[in-house]
């Protein structure tokens, strides 16, 4: 696995974060608490989700142990959000191209509810990329909902945008 790879995933993470981020900023309060099916996240707390999963899997890629999850109470506005997520990506940034082949391939060990796990690297990376993924579609979908859809957040529209090759 090459960490070029996995920085362009990240990469394209904060360009569809940031065009979701700025599309709800046209929303009132109560829409960004709006819970949209049973047992599901709102729109503020997709976001918070999000950030919160991100700084603790970041945390355990970097052999700390991971904090509390962040919750609505922690992040009540996209300004909060958007004032954690910014130094994660800056830091993730600068893990990811510190990153060597042979330490891509090793494995992490992380406690998860009481429980050690063991998973590799590379796999971790991009897990939480493909996850970010799955929770951007749910929030685009929602926004789509309440008449604010952030447009194409395809993988291509970022390259083709940010001149990649």
């Amino acid at each position: 696995m090459d960490n070029e790879i996995i920085a362009q995933m990240y990469e394209y993470g904060i360009w569809a974060n940031k065009k979701l981020l700025d599309t709800a900023n046209a929303l009132t309060a109560e829409q960004l608490r709006k819970p949209f099916t049973k047992f599901e996240f709102s729109i503020l707390g997709s976001f918070v989700h999000l950030v919160s999963a991100e700084w603790r899997w970041l945390q355990s890629w970097k052999g700390e142990p991971m904090g509390e999850r962040l919750t609505v109470d922690d992040l009540p506005t996209l300004a909060a959000v958007r004032a954690k997520w910014e130094p994660l990506w800056d830091e993730r940034r600068a893990f990811i191209a510190s990153l060597t082949p042979e330490r891509l391939a090793q494995p992490i060990v992380r406690q998860v509810q009481g429980r050690e796990q063991s998973i590799i690297l590379w796999h971790a990376l991009v897990h939480v990329a493909n996850h970010g993924t799955q929770h951007r579609s749910e929030i685009a979908l929602m926004l789509t909902d309440l008449g604010h859809s952030p447009g194409d957040l395809d993988m291509v529209w970022y390259f083709m945008e940010s001149g990649k090759k």
